[in-house]
């Protein structure tokens, strides 16, 4: 599904901040990124579908990222930011969650009430005529969340998905993510939500991967618990 060979990318006021990178990932497998801030992981996870651009090879299930497969690969790949409000931008919850499809040219009819269906499975449905910026953390997550997943996307990768979460919002997220069949890809911190939500880590040091194995083999040689 996830194949980079010798990614490296550096910003323009920086020195390299991804140095070699070697990924692969299968189909439906659910990988976290670990690692401490700036060693290049969420940089990593631009790439993959095109936010970013630097110098080796990706391909997303054999399609190469390049300029001119964008949009093919920005169909396969979905993106859930750290700051869900980078996501959200229109007047109501239903408005935001059904605007991939419109994008696509869904009708409107069809577009809402798959918009809706999504809404409800997130437990959602007050909230659809309410504006985004006037929801609680986890809710504009899940918000986000689910304008994303109405894309069924091939991937699905997300930014330290519990920041600003309680502790039951960190469950709900967790058993909504292991309902999902796609391919994951979770950057986060929280070593507990990577345990229970993905089955292999790697771990990014100063741009590069250091390490791999099974989630809770990494956790432990890094003592990132």
């Amino acid at each position: 599904m996830i194949r980079v060979s010798d990614l490296r990318y550096q910003y323009s006021d920086s020195g390299p901040v991804l140095r070699g990178i070697n990924y692969a990932q299968g189909s439906g497998e659910s990988v976290a990124l670990l690692g401490a801030n700036g060693s290049g992981k969420t940089t990593f996870a631009l790439h993959l579908n095109g936010i970013l651009q630097g110098q080796g090879q990706i391909e997303i299930d054999g399609i190469r990222v390049e300029s001119h497969t964008l949009e093919a690969v920005r169909r396969k790949v979905g993106f859930v930011f750290q700051s869900a409000e980078n996501q959200l931008f229109l007047p109501t919850v239903l408005e935001d969650v059904m605007f991939g499809l419109l994008n696509q040219g869904v009708g409107v009819e069809e577009a809402r009430q798959r918009a809706m269906q999504m809404i409800v499975s997130l437990n959602l449905e007050a909230y659809a005529e309410r504006n985004p910026f006037h929801l609680s953390a986890g809710e504009k997550r899940r918000a986000a969340l689910g304008g994303v997943l109405l894309m069924e996307p091939e991937v699905l990768i997300l930014d330290e998905p519990t920041t600003f979460l309680d502790p039951p919002g960190i469950r709900s997220l967790s058993q909504m993510l292991n309902r999902q069949s796609m391919a994951k890809i979770i950057i986060t911190h929280d070593s507990r939500f990577a345990i229970e939500t993905t089955t292999r880590a790697v771990f990014f040091e100063k741009g590069q991967i250091v390490a791999e194995g099974p989630t809770r083999e990494i956790i432990d040689r890094f003592g990132w618990l």
